[in-house]
């Protein structure tokens, strides 16, 4: 078989070369001017730049060299403690010493101390101008067992506060003391004045309303010339029913309480202590009450409460005549027996 091939060789002329190289330089010639004019502006930028640095770095020269005195000074600033005169100092068993802010609204303390007395025996009188502007006291329940009543009012004692009753920290029951009508007869027949207290272990406001109507209804048939008292306190038992109530709720539950008291027309009381007071209830709001201070002194102490109090139980291990052990001691810088009196009288002449 015959094939006819037909080849084709393309060969660079002279000619082709030439017409390449003149293509590529007019390219050039066209990128020079683009080149020439980004170059310009890049210089023209930096000047700009430079120029406003420049014109920064000399006036803020201009402006430190005519603030020596503001230079000296920033350099040389002494920083001082301020002196709190919005908060309290006080001294905690587990912190040490700590400040707190002034809760507004919340009278501050009015008792001068430098009039506080520790006597012989260990009880504390108060004095005003020379006189004694205190009362001596001190709170019982059953587990003192058998009291001499005579006893004890010839021992100095001029009060008692005698629980009611209380509530069961895991049963949520409400009990009566066992003693409460003879302790209260008794006292009542050696001339004490005598107020009431509740151990409260309320979890609603409800519940506090409750024990508040129970306790009045035991008292009713005694002339009360003493607060009754709202003492809610949290049991070293993590099992209490008591044990994650809120604050909020804790509050509600005094206030409750309290009007429940205030309407059978009885004074009303709250019983707490430093940190409870501080950090549990909320004195703004519950400082229109009387309050009844728990904070135990070895030796001559005053009470660290920065607010105002009505009474402070200052010992659990007191002694007095016609009770065999310990005894909580409490003095109370109110004669709340000189105000049932006067309110007596002004009711009766109405």
């Amino acid at each position: 078989m015959n094939e006819n091939l037909n080849i084709v060789v393309v060969q660079d002329t002279p000619e082709a070369e030439n017409e390449t190289a003149a293509q590529q330089n007019v390219k050039e010639k066209k990128l020079l001017p683009v080149f020439a004019a980004v170059t310009l502006v890049l210089f023209i930028v930096m000047f700009v730049v430079i120029g406003m640095l420049n014109s920064k770095i000399s006036d803020l020269s201009e402006r430190l060299e005519e603030s020596e005195d503001y230079i000296m000074a920033m350099n040389s600033k002494v920083y001082e403690y301020a002196e709190p005169d919005d908060v309290i100092h006080l001294n905690d068993s587990f912190y040490g010493d700590m400040w707190m802010p002034v809760m507004e609204n919340v009278p501050l303390n009015t008792h001068d101390y430098t009039n506080l007395v520790l006597d012989e025996r260990n009880r504390y009188e108060y004095y005003i101008n020379g006189e004694q502007a205190s009362v001596t006291g001190i709170d019982v329940s059953y587990h003192q067992g058998k009291i001499n009543w005579e006893a004890v009012a010839a021992d100095g004692i001029d009060f008692v506060i005698v629980r009611a009753g209380y509530r069961g920290y895991e049963t949520g029951r409400i009990n009566k003391d066992e003693r409460v009508d003879e302790y209260i007869t008794g006292a009542m027949a050696a001339g004490l004045d005598v107020g009431a207290y509740f151990y409260s272990q309320a979890v609603t406001p409800e519940e506090a309303a409750e024990e508040a109507r129970f306790m009045c209804e035991i008292l009713s048939p005694y002339e009360i010339t003493y607060p009754v008292i709202f003492d809610w306190e949290l049991p070293e038992d993590d099992t209490a029913r008591t044990v994650d109530l809120a604050s909020e709720t804790l509050n509600k539950c005094a206030v409750a309480f309290c009007n429940e008291v205030s309407a059978a027309g009885y004074t009303p009381m709250i019983y707490s202590g430093l940190r409870m007071a501080l950090n549990k209830f909320d004195m703004r709001g519950l400082c229109q009450y009387d309050f009844w201070y728990v904070e135990y002194k070895d030796g001559y102490n005053p009470p660290a409460y920065p607010y105002q109090l009505h009474m402070w139980q200052y010992a659990s291990d007191g002694r007095v005549d016609g009770i065999d052990g310990d005894v909580d001691m409490n003095i109370s810088f109110v004669d709340y027996r000189k105000q049932y009196d006067a309110l007596k009288k002004v009711l009766s002449d109405e």
